[in-house]
């Protein structure tokens, strides 16, 4: 199996790893999250393991602190890096509240950011509102990110009908990917709710996922029982551990890819 590109000006590149698809990529996508990331510390993380990051979420509405021209400089220096751009948290939750949610997405575009997270993190949304704001964004000429689960709700998980009928409802409305909340599977449970997922997946199919999962555990998981084209929402510093896993160097055998190369 023929090394990939990425790989041929990295160290060591005489000792063949598995295989991934270049940028960009549409599938075992590595979604980055920021909380407020400077420019320096956004410029350590590209040169350390751009490569390896397909999208970089603004989340917690840390943009609405942060001035706009870093929110551009920083967009743009993501994007000469190919690593896309979506916005997430709270912020588009108080714009729905305020009824400016189309002159929300409407900056959004104009910064640059490829697409938006819809959610309910902190604002009771119904399921017709999310999926109106949905087509909204998509109208903006966004992709969407419809969230599944509820931070603050361990049991969100226990009507799998209704995850079901969310999913197909924001599938209908143009969602490009939805993202399975942590908390209430790997976050704040005895128990990592395995058999949640493999339903979800049985019912739809992994690829129309995003998975965040922000432990070693979970991601080793989600890897194993999905495969290393599993779509995961990680921390800035777990990039190259996740690449390592999605490579079968972490984990000894994983995937059986090392030893067909």
């Amino acid at each position: 199996m023929e090394q990939d590109p990425g790989l041929r000006k990295m160290a060591f590149s005489f000792v063949r790893v598995a295989p991934r698809p270049g940028k960009p990529r549409e599938s075992g996508l590595t979604v980055v999250a920021d909380r407020g990331m400077a420019m320096n510390r956004v410029s350590d993380l590209i040169e350390a393991s751009g490569e390896y990051i397909d999208f970089f979420k603004i989340g917690i509405g840390a943009y609405r602190l942060q001035t706009e021209d870093l929110l551009k400089r920083k967009i743009a220096a993501l994007q000469r890096a190919q690593i896309r751009v979506f916005l997430a948290g709270d912020v588009t939750e108080a714009a729905f509240l305020q009824g400016v949610s189309s002159q929300f997405y409407a900056a959004v575009k104009e910064y640059g950011a490829e697409a938006v997270e819809v959610s309910s993190a902190q604002v009771a949304i119904s399921l017709r509102d999310k999926c109106e704001l949905i087509k909204m964004a998509s109208g903006a000429g966004l992709k969407v990110v419809a969230e599944a689960g509820q931070k603050g709700i361990e049991d969100w998980t226990s009507s799998q009908s209704y995850v079901f009928a969310q999913v197909e409802a924001y599938r209908k409305a143009g969602a490009w990917k939805v993202l399975v909340q942590g908390e209430g599977v790997s976050e704040g449970v005895a128990e990592f709710k395995g058999d949640f997922i493999l339903n979800l997946v049985g019912r739809f199919d992994a690829q129309d996922f995003i998975f965040q999962a922000k432990d070693g555990t979970s991601q080793a998981w989600y890897l194993n029982a999905l495969g290393n084209q599993a779509n995961l929402d990680i921390d800035d510093h777990q990039v190259i551990d996740v690449e390592l896993m999605r490579r079968g160097i972490r984990k000894r055998g994983a995937f059986g890819l090392i030893g067909s190369l």
